[in-house]
């Protein structure tokens, strides 16, 4: 199986869903293929480059069976668009991995609407993988406004 993974590309390192794929054992068993972004280490089990044009990028989302990426909006609906299995890990701001915890609420927006593998406990991340193979998306239909709206929301509380 191939399996795509998107670090995004913001200025902050991602080293805990590095570590997670680097100690897994489907990196074993399947090509593994990173886009990193800021996120540095060892990529000896996987096929990591930091960044990909637009275009290399939704070549690699295509020939994907699997996506694994971080809670932002435009690389799950990259994903989605394409019909694509996908398990979104949100960057967390205990972990200085992004500056607030946006990223659960869209994780948890999308999980709702049935599109997406939720993962919140990265140990958990073989056994999701695993299972995965069993899940099948809810087509796709864009729901900006409604996102837009739950995003504010969340901003509204901080």
């Amino acid at each position: 199986m191939r399996i795509f993974v998107m670090f995004g590309t913001q200025d902050k390192r991602f080293d805990r869903l590095l570590n997670a794929i680097l100690n897994s054992h489907f990196v074993e068993e399947n090509d593994v293929y990173v886009q990193l972004g800021y996120t540095k280490g060892n990529y000896e089990k996987i096929h990591g480059q930091e960044y990909y044009t637009e275009e290399e990028l939704n070549r690699q989302i295509e020939i994907a069976d699997l996506i694994i990426t971080h809670a932002g909006v435009g690389a799950i609906v990259a994903a989605l668009k394409l019909k694509k299995r996908v398990i979104v890990v949100p960057r967390l701001g205990k972990y200085k991995e992004q500056n607030n915890d946006h990223q659960v609420q869209i994780m948890e927006r999308y999980d709702k609407l049935g599109y997406i593998i939720p993962c919140t406990d990265l140990d958990d991340l073989d056994k999701i993988v695993k299972e995965s193979h069993n899940f099948i998306p809810k087509e796709y239909k864009a729901d900006k406004q409604g996102i837009i709206k739950e995003i504010k929301e969340f901003i509204d509380r901080l």
